[in-house]
């Protein structure tokens, strides 16, 4: 039995890091990473806890990228988004501290709990089963399809972001439900590839129209083998991106 505080709970706002739902740019990622930082008291203190004050709340605020760009994948997104917008990515320090005020942005994932990675072995080790009522995590994950997904394609529906931009193509299926999924006359999913700035594999990313409004794009990580992980590579990601928005 699915306890009634956890559903309110994951069909909201869980594990999403805000910003302003109304700005024109939404950057989702697959769910948090640490999650076994500090032994599991992530899972041990901090889940049990709130998950039973159900539904969370994000109200329209700024998203923090002094903050963000402290991590890897946020220091990644910066240089992405400054080239998306027609600026130089070697500057995103000081887009960040002058420029931009955080009112550009809202920050999802697809999932409302941490991991340090997708192994299903990290669901039963820290006693996820117990507190989510799930016996497994792929069980979890589609009742997420199924219930968070449609509260997000509502949502999107309802500001119409001009772009979602999501990282992970391996979760292709995840995003295009997740924000297209209630869509009756979403467009064809697409695909492109980019040119390596070596003799690397070239990276490929989707998009796809939604509601001749909101460009859905999804993209390669920004690290690994496979994933974004060069300014060049950033740089031509973003210029492919505000080409597939105009």
């Amino acid at each position: 039995m699915i306890p009634q505080d956890f559903k309110e709970w994951a069909c909201s706002l869980s594990g999403c890091d805000g910003g302003n739902l109304d700005a024109d740019t939404w950057l989702c990622g697959i769910e948090w990473g640490g999650g076994s930082y500090g032994d599991g008291i992530y899972y041990k203190e901090y889940l049990p806890k709130e998950i039973p004050k159900g539904k969370v709340n994000l109200e329209k605020s700024l998203f923090d990228w002094k903050d963000s760009i402290t991590y890897t994948y946020g220091r990644s997104f910066a240089k992405l988004f400054a080239a998306i917008k027609h600026e130089d990515i070697d500057n995103y320090k000081d887009l960040v501290s002058n420029k931009w005020d955080g009112s550009e942005l809202f920050k999802l994932n697809l999932y409302p709990i941490a991991f340090d990675s997708t192994s299903e072995n990290l669901w039963q080790k820290y006693g996820l089963n117990r507190i989510t009522g799930f016996d497994e995590k792929h069980l979890f994950q589609t009742w997420c399809f199924l219930n968070r997904f449609p509260v997000f394609s509502e949502l999107r529906e309802a500001k119409k972001p001009k772009l979602i931009i999501c990282t992970g193509v391996s979760y292709l299926r995840d995003f295009f439900m997740c924000f297209g999924g209630n869509q009756s006359n979403s467009g064809f999913i697409k695909y492109g590839e980019l040119e390596p700035d070596s003799e690397n594999n070239k990276r490929r990313y989707y998009w796809v129209k939604i509601d001749n409004y909101t460009t859905l794009v999804v993209i390669p990580f920004f690290s690994g083998t496979y994933g974004l992980n060069s300014n060049y590579l950033l740089q031509e990601m973003g210029i492919k991106i505000r080409e597939l928005c105009t």
